[in-house]
């Protein structure tokens, strides 16, 4: 439960729209290809903080100011959402309706704010301004933009993404090009129109992807309904915590090879599994990025989707068995969602997250990308909104230049059923997995 007072935390939101500086054109539509429409019950939130030296001179005028330019490049991201009236399936308008901005304010400062307990789950919530697309597509903004003023001079700035737009990948890019705009290194230029990607043809009958799932049909609001309330909460790994898991499940001189993301993956799949019980999660599914993403400016959702299946107990596991069987990744399924989703015509609401328990691997994105006067975000939060009951596990890389801390630590953030949640906390603590809040 949030305490009534930090109801109170964000307030005197005013709320405007900023789209193109220039006319996109009439008739500029958008298609979005099956792996795109397999995402829409998704979105992604992130949470930017930067200090008052980062944040001096810009006023929400020069910040607007640069977002005309900005929605030039990432015109998509303006549009708004039609029906087909052959078939259907969703496509994009793009009518320059723009994205959303708020303006927040809030009386603490930013260290008060980051040492309040689990500060990137809880009370985040409040530096984003979050809508689902629906009920009214065609009026629904695909993209938020929070700016929150701290009582220290610094601010936050909070985003809302439609995930049908691009991946996490492609989500932190496009924000991080809107700071080449504000720090006037990149020019307002004329709008070039890209082409909607190919989509691609369904076999008769596709095979069916583990990662994915149907779900009751949603219509034209795009909600994942959960069979439970869920719960976000983090983990803070030092440098030197995460040397000390390694150690533990590769020895005392593990050589460089040794896949991090996997062996922390690993951990918490056994950890999860010793909470569930009866109900052991078998198959998970791995999200990680494409080290063929499209260049910047396009938008898309490429990351690499992969099942992987065990065969054997996994609470009673050895954990370097199964970071390895994570590693090999038996099967990268992007292709089969796409033949399914085609096959369905982009008709079928999926999700993806949480369809089965879901590993995203952030660790390449580009999150301290995005400079304010020549300075890089304090700290930067990512997760997931919509995520289905079997849960998601984002590993996100360490603050850059934390003082004492270096670029080897990782922010793990877990999105449970409540009831798991808590049980998962306790398994953890025990296990010394749950350090406090590194930033207090």
């Amino acid at each position: 439960m949030v305490a009534s007072t930090d109801q109170n935390l964000v307030y005197d939101l005013k709320i405007s729209s900023v789209g193109p500086s220039r006319v996109t054109g009439t008739d500029i539509f958008h298609e979005p290809i099956g792996v795109d429409i397999a995402m829409k019950l998704h979105y992604l939130h992130g949470v930017y903080f930067f200090s008052s030296q980062a944040s001096r001179g810009l006023d929400i005028m020069r910040i607007k100011e640069s977002l005309f330019f900005w929605c030039c490049d990432y015109y998509t991201a303006c549009g708004r959402f039609r029906r087909s009236d052959d078939t259907g399936r969703p496509f994009i308008k793009c009518n320059d309706c723009g994205v959303r901005i708020i303006e927040a304010e809030c009386d603490k400062t930013i260290d008060e704010w980051l040492k309040m307990k689990d500060c990137s789950s809880l009370n985040n919530k409040f530096l984003i301004y979050h809508l689902p697309i629906g009920p009214e597509i065609s009026f629904s903004p695909l993209c938020y933009l929070q700016m929150t003023k701290f009582k220290c001079g610094g601010m936050s700035l909070g985003l809302s993404w439609a995930h049908i737009l691009g991946d996490p990948f492609s989500a932190s890019e496009c924000i991080n090009t809107w700071g080449l705009f504000l720090s006037s290194l990149k020019s307002n230029g004329p709008i070039k129109i890209i082409k909607s990607p190919k989509r691609l043809k369904s076999s008769e009958d596709p095979k069916e992807p583990l990662s994915l799932k149907r779900v009751d049909p949603l219509g034209d609001l795009w909600v994942t309904t959960n069979n439970c309330k869920m719960e976000t909460f983090s983990i803070y790994l030092t440098a030197t915590k995460v040397s000390q898991l390694l150690s533990n499940i590769w020895g005392q001189s593990p050589n460089k090879e040794i896949p991090l993301f996997e062996s922390l993956c690993a951990i918490m799949w056994q950890s999860i599994a010793k909470v569930r019980e009866s109900h052991e999660p078998k198959i998970v599914t791995i999200c990680k990025k494409d080290p063929n993403h499209p260049k910047r400016g396009l938008l898309s959702n490429s990351q690499i989707i992969s099942s992987v299946k065990a065969d054997f107990p996994i609470k009673d596991s050895n954990l370097r068995e199964l970071a390895n069987l994570l590693a090999r990744r038996d099967s990268d399924e992007n292709d089969l969602i796409e033949e399914l989703v085609e096959k369905d015509n982009g008709m079928v609401d999926y999700i993806l997250y949480g369809a089965n328990l879901t590993f995203l691997n952030l660790e390449e994105a580009n999150l301290y990308g995005l400079e304010w006067n020549g300075h890089k975000p304090i700290f930067v939060h990512y997760s997931i909104q919509g995520v289905g009951d079997e849960g998601a596990v984002l590993v996100l890389p360490w603050p850059e230049n934390c003082g004492k801390y270096d670029g080897e630590g990782r922010v793990i953030t877990v999105i449970l059923p409540e009831n798991e949640a808590m049980k998962l906390k306790s398994e953890l603590k025990e296990n010394g997995l749950l350090p406090e809040n590194e930033f207090e």
